[in-house]
């Protein structure tokens, strides 16, 4: 196992990706600093996180607050003296329903965390990174930004959003050691898409087979894909990797 001495920030780290991916790292030997807005659930995931053997701080905060994020990333670094890597992974929902049905309180919350979130967090991650001699940034997206999605166009252009910063951010840091990435997953199993599909075996399936790999993705494969642009993909920025077990290829 090749280890790593970096140093980690993750939003919405706490629980599904975002947890996988900050066990990943601890097994790889990162520090770890996960964000998320339950304070309850950020000290369950540092147990799990320290149950083998890894360093970790959690910080309580919303991604949409500037505040809250300039708080937690000079926490991370007064606690690890560095930052290499993030992983802006905090993202909501857009519950599906027709256009004429939305509402402008719904798009300020969705576009809020989606694309404000990740705006503020490289803006604050960013200074701290070349302090630490460069670094590689992650944003999750989503295959929902690589085509258009009926019934959750807010959410859908969230995702399209973040595409664009990440390419933008990418070419602006380009020659300062920061590259910046986005993973565009399909559908995942985490533990809440495990307990929505629950309720609906027939809706679970159907889901399942709009996949050509028949199945959704796993959190860790997820993870696995972050670990691979920090750590592995060194003349990679500006990229968007697809992780949806062939959905966007049909």
């Amino acid at each position: 196992m090749k280890e790593l001495n970096k140093t980690i920030f993750i939003t919405g780290g706490n629980d599904g990706i975002g947890l996988a991916t900050a066990l990943l790292f601890s097994q790889h030997g990162a520090n770890v600093a996960i964000m998320g807005r339950r304070a309850e659930k950020n000290e369950l995931a540092k147990v799990r996180i320290e149950s083998q053997g890894g360093k970790c701080i959690c910080l309580t905060g919303d991604v949409s607050n500037e505040d809250d994020i300039k708080d937690a990333l000079s926490q991370t670094f007064k606690a690890f003296g560095s930052l290499h890597y993030a992983f802006n992974n905090a993202g909501v929902e857009q519950l599906p329903k027709p256009l004429t049905d939305q509402t402008e309180a719904e798009y300020y919350t969705v576009f809020d965390v989606n694309v404000k979130g990740v705006w503020l967090c490289m803006k604050h991650e960013i200074p701290y990174m070349l302090k630490s001699g460069g670094g590689c940034i992650v944003n999750n997206s989503s295959a929902s930004g690589i085509t258009g999605m009926k019934m959750i166009p807010l959410y859908s252009a969230t995702k399209h959003a973040v595409q664009g910063l990440t390419k933008s951010i990418a070419l602006e840091y380009a020659k300062q050691n920061i590259r910046v990435n986005a993973v565009c997953p399909g559908a995942v199993a985490t533990p809440a898409y495990e307990q929505f599909m629950g309720r609906d075996p027939a809706m679970k399936a159907a889901v399942e087979s709009c996949f050509p790999m028949g199945r959704v993705g796993f959190c860790e494969e997820v993870a696995t894909a972050v670990l691979y642009l920090c750590r592995d993909a060194t003349f990679t920025t500006g990229a968007s990797l697809l992780i949806d077990g062939g959905r966007t290829a049909q």
